[in-house]
């Protein structure tokens, strides 16, 4: 005669499963990470802490090699849902090494929204937070150590955004002698549409984004197919084979709940983005520094009429401001129409864009 199971053989047996479930998922994401993992140098890795509590980290390469004493220290900055590694993904296609290669003196900074749960200790996690602490303690850092009067700012996505918000504001604007400003959008302009109930959700109640885990459980099969999430984020012809699953496992971040509030809160307004309720393209308008804006001709994130934005705030009331434009595609001589991620990781980047920041930067 079969017995019938007792409610606690039941909850026995769940149990048993879900811890199985549990180690299951760990060794699987213990193995890809440890397979898919690049390793890359730096010259010098630092922590620092902002006076809010906040944490950052700055990296450096290419001190050693440096050609030009007069050149400053160029200054790297990530984008949202990213780590330093969003410009230094790969020898082959990282820009801080092409940068270095050429004889500068090149810093990645890590924002505090770039660092995993467990290195980000103390201090908000908003953006405005960034542009208080974050941006003007790495510039302060950097000319410190290097005994420089100013940096290069070189930005990715949201990296470039904090510079407008930051410069004449948090930042003096000497201290910057020109910026390149990649898929930095002047306007919040999401790529489908963003309910407006959200932008009432109080700031609060956003949840951490958990990207990173999502990003590592799954990095082993991103290659395998495309999805239309891949086709928002990037052109997936315009990368190398092994990139988006090593981007996948080093690059990707969470997206703190404080910032997650402000972004939504900017798509389901008027796509403004603002600090303590002032356009912060505003403040670029008297921005006296060389300038170079990079659009992609296929970016869905960051479209090319949102960093145009930036573009034509960029010294708009000064009397000849020295900017340029470039959407990268076809059209302009790239090799592709380029998405969101493959501006900083595409495997066409060291003829298509590098180039042209070295020239900028050196001319």
């Amino acid at each position: 005669m079969v017995g019938i199971a007792s409610p606690w053989d039941v909850v026995l047996w769940v149990m048993a499963f879900v811890a199985a479930l549990l180690a299951a998922g760990w060794a699987h994401l213990r193995f890809w990470v440890k397979r898919l993992h690049l390793d890359m140098p730096y010259d010098v890795v630092e922590r620092l802490r902002t006076m809010d509590g906040g944490t950052f980290e700055l990296r450096r390469i290419g001190a050693r090699t440096a050609l030009e004493a007069n050149d400053p220290p160029v200054l790297l900055v990530h984008g949202i849902c990213a780590n330093h590694r969003n410009q230094d993904i790969h020898p082959r296609y990282s820009l801080a090494r092409f940068l270095a290669d050429a004889g500068r003196d090149v810093w990645l900074l890590t924002l505090r929204s770039g660092l995993s749960r467990g290195q980000a200790r103390g201090g908000r996690m908003g953006f405005d937070s960034m542009v208080r602490y974050d941006i003007p303690c790495a510039i302060r850092r950097v000319l410190e150590a290097t005994g420089a009067s100013s940096v290069d700012y070189v930005a990715f996505s949201m990296g470039g955004m904090l510079l407008y918000a930051s410069l004449g504001r948090t930042v003096d604007p000497s201290a910057v002698r020109k910026a390149v400003l990649v898929g930095s959008p002047g306007r919040v302009i999401p790529p489908h549409r963003v309910p407006k109930l959200l932008g009432r959700v109080p700031r609060a109640l956003f949840p951490r984004l958990p990207s990173r885990l999502a990003a590592q459980m799954l990095a082993f099969l991103s290659e395998w197919f495309t999805t239309p999430v891949h086709r928002m984020v990037l052109n997936p012809s315009n990368m190398a084979r092994g990139i988006t699953r090593t981007a996948m496992v080093d690059c990707v971040q969470d997206v703190p709940g404080e910032l997650l509030a402000d972004f939504i809160a900017w798509a389901t307004s008027d796509g403004v983005v603002r600090i303590d309720g002032d356009d912060v393209l505003a403040g670029i308008r008297q921005a006296g520094q060389p300038a170079l804006f990079i659009a992609g001709a296929g970016d869905r994130v960051a479209v090319a009429s949102a960093v145009r934005a930036a573009y034509q705030a960029w010294g708009a009331d000064t009397p000849a401001p020295d900017k340029r434009f470039l959407v990268l595609g076809r059209e302009s001589g790239a090799a592709a129409d380029y998405g969101h991620a493959d501006l900083a990781m595409g495997v066409s980047l060291p003829t298509d864009l590098f180039p042209w920041i070295a020239a900028f930067l050196r001319r």
